[in-house]
């Protein structure tokens, strides 16, 4: 069968490629992760009908590949995806069919494909999604489907429920590499990820300016790490978390001035609870099999922002200001303030210009409950995000843990307590995959 061959050290990159064409285009995809690697898979696939090759890659970069195709004398049209348009202009390579820049590639790509090799006139019904993807980037916004035989799916996943690692072991075990998605939810998903992508790439290229993480946070994070079974990996992921999601909220000045002025004293509670909760829900995200940097980085842009409206004195007796807030027939002026501080938080972020997607819907939900008693919405388990729910469980268990020296016997504590308050929804994903994490780690 014709295919055309992506060629990328990103699996990102190569999984959404793949996605974008099989949606588009009736032909197969093969992928590969170097020069040297498109070689092989040409030697054992034939020739395909176009490239679409990363510039820089480890062995055997896009120039490679191009002059190795030169010397066999194979006409296949070649296109460059890269961002970095300086080093593709001083590459020189002659008969170029086309330049994608990254990140932004979701139209350029389809453009550029339909201009070299035709459009499908009739789109499919269901476009493949690797698992990998899944696992990297989320699903909650679409339905997920596996395919029985031609021509007939059954749903697996309904869209805002949690896509889990032991979802991808269960069907990776049953010799699957992909779910599927409807045509129409196929662009919405992948536009979610390049605005995802955009917003990484945009921190990753900010100063680091504001100091979150105290010497206390990281103390406090590293003799909890043990109990809650985390590698020095998923510490490390954690850090790098807070680090995405410090420079996100650097690149607009009026936000940081704002978050700048509340972390001035180190010692304050709301200092300590956000360096908290941002440690905890990048390593929870990283742990959980979220391995993303963009989801992670939502996590600890929703830990640094939740709180932002409201006062330090909430941080004296917060289960008090959190029973005030649920009763809807409390109209007293500070408890309105309390209450309403979800979307206040929220609408600050709708300023930020490039604000990854979900990050409002984290800071909104972060007070809701199973049972519809929390606020600013009441909203039951079934229509709280699976973010949001990591969010809340995890500043459930840091006020749970918090003054305490004996934090194993806590931890577990925690997790007999909380059971029947988080078995319902995607809380119960969440909660279960903290549990089994918990319980390995004391094995």
């Amino acid at each position: 069968m014709s295919y055309i061959l992506v060629v990328d050290d990103e699996a990102d990159i190569r999984d959404i490629c793949e996605m974008l064409l099989k949606r588009s285009f009736p032909l197969d995809v093969a992928t590969a992760s170097s020069g040297h690697h498109a070689l092989q898979v040409m030697k054992e696939k034939g020739k395909p009908v176009l490239i679409i090759s990363d510039l820089r890659m480890p062995d055997g970069d896009g120039q490679f590949l191009h002059q190795s195709l030169v010397e066999r004398q194979w006409k296949i049209p070649f296109v460059i995806c890269s961002s970095d348009p300086k080093s593709v202009l001083e590459a020189r390579m002659p008969g170029l069919q086309g330049y994608i820049e990254k990140p932004r590639i979701f139209r350029p790509l389809i453009d550029t494909v339909d201009a070299i090799i035709g459009h499908q006139d009739t789109p499919p019904n269901f476009v493949p999604v690797r698992i990998s993807l899944l696992m990297r980037w989320g699903s909650s916004s679409c339905n997920l489907y596996m395919k029985l035989s031609e021509g007939k799916y059954i749903k697996v996943i309904n869209a805002g429920e949690a896509f889990m690692s032991e979802d991808a072991t269960r069907f990776s075990s049953k010799g699957l590499h992909h779910l599927y998605v409807t045509y129409e939810d196929a662009e919405g998903y992948l536009k979610n990820i390049e605005q995802n992508m955009t917003s990484l790439l945009k921190s990753q290229d900010t100063p680091l300016d504001l100091t979150v993480l105290t010497l206390e946070s990281l103390e406090s994070i590293e003799r909890l790490a043990a109990s809650l079974g985390w590698t020095p990996e998923v510490l490390s992921a954690a850090k790098r978390g807070v680090d995405l999601a410090v420079k996100a909220v650097s690149t607009e000045p009026s936000i940081l001035k704002l978050l700048k002025n509340k972390l001035k004293n180190s010692s304050s509670s709301y200092c300590s609870h956000v360096g908290m909760m941002s440690l905890l829900t990048c390593g929870f995200c990283y742990q959980l099999g979220w391995t993303s940097e963009s989801t992670q980085m939502k996590l600890g842009l929703a830990s640094l922002m939740h709180d932002l409206t409201i006062d330090e004195e909430v941080y004296k007796d917060p289960i008090m200001w959190n029973q005030a807030a649920s009763d809807p027939a409390d109209k007293t002026p500070e408890v309105v303030k309390y209450r309403n501080h979800p979307g206040d938080a929220a609408n600050l972020l709708l300023t930020m210009k490039g604000l990854p997607p979900d990050v409002d819907q984290i800071i909104l939900q972060h007070h809701e409950t199973k049972d519809g008693q929390g606020f600013p919405r009441g909203l039951t388990s079934s229509r709280i995000s699976p973010m949001a729910s990591v969010f809340i469980i995890t500043e459930d268990l840091l006020s749970y843990i918090e003054g305490s020296k004996e934090i194993d016997s806590k931890v577990l504590q925690f997790l007999k307590d909380k059971e029947s308050r988080y078995n319902s929804g995607n809380f119960k994903k969440v909660f279960e995959a903290l549990k089994a994490s918990v319980e390995n780690a004391r094995h």
